[in-house]
């Protein structure tokens, strides 16, 4: 019998943001819709990244972030800002923590990595993929509650699709899915892996970090323009 069982994670802000997107857009316009989500084995559309562009936005390098739509190579750093979960709130400023982040490596796997591991009819022949990311605190103020900087990570794949990643009951050695310390500030650090199952034959291309500061009422320029890790 396997001894872990698997699912797929999706990303809880992004959702936020849309649906408070769409609400917007619909109170203004007075009229109304609906609309549909995607399955965690075929992913979701992500919204396009934008290139840099020379702005006077408070995202833009001011605040010593990196600008909002670089992109970078696997391995190179970024410093974001992070606003938890549970402290997101559109109707208010969102400064966030700040955090030092890089992209380690992309890599693809093999479906035998999984033959202890439950999988469903689809997922038993989608192709694995692993992220590993590192994450440093450098501000010194901890996040309240049980949310992990690492779930701000997007990975998208060939299609320009967000591909969610997968929760373990166990341990999954081949990517060791690792908790940030706790407190996590005064420049403690972590690595960890996100697991991927991409269905299709397709393949994990970028990864990207979509957080940073905001005006009240206001979405992060990051959330469009976002920190790009190409795959190799």
């Amino acid at each position: 019998m396997p001894d872990h069982a698997v699912w797929v994670t999706p990303n809880r802000r992004a959702a936020l943001i849309a649906v408070a997107l769409l609400t917007s857009a619909l109170t203004a316009c007075g009229g109304s819709g609906s609309s549909g989500v995607g399955t965690p084995a075929t992913g979701t559309p992500a919204p396009p990244a934008e290139p840099a562009q020379a702005s006077a936005d408070p995202a833009a390098g001011s605040t010593g972030l990196t600008p909002a739509g670089t992109r970078l190579a696997v391995a190179q750093d970024a410093t974001v800002a992070w606003v938890p979960l549970g402290a997101f709130d559109l109707r208010k400023v969102q400064k966030g923590l700040p955090l030092q982040v890089s992209v380690v490596s992309i890599e693809k796997g093999s479906i035998d990595d999984f033959k202890n591991v439950q999988l469903n009819a689809t997922e038993s022949t989608a192709t694995p993929y692993y992220v590993k990311v590192r994450v440093k605190a450098t501000g010194s103020t901890a996040p309240t509650g049980d949310d992990d900087p690492d779930i701000a990570f997007q990975a998208i794949d060939d299609r320009g699709q967000q591909q969610s990643s997968v929760t373990f009951i166990g341990e999954f050695k081949r990517c060791a899915d690792s908790k940030a310390p706790k407190p996590f500030a005064g420049g403690k650090s972590y690595q960890t892996c996100l697991a991927y199952l991409v269905p299709g034959g397709g393949s994990i291309r970028e990864v990207r970090w979509n957080e940073g500061p905001s005006g009240a009422g206001e979405v992060t320029p990051y959330f469009s323009r976002p920190v790009v890790w190409s795959a190799p």
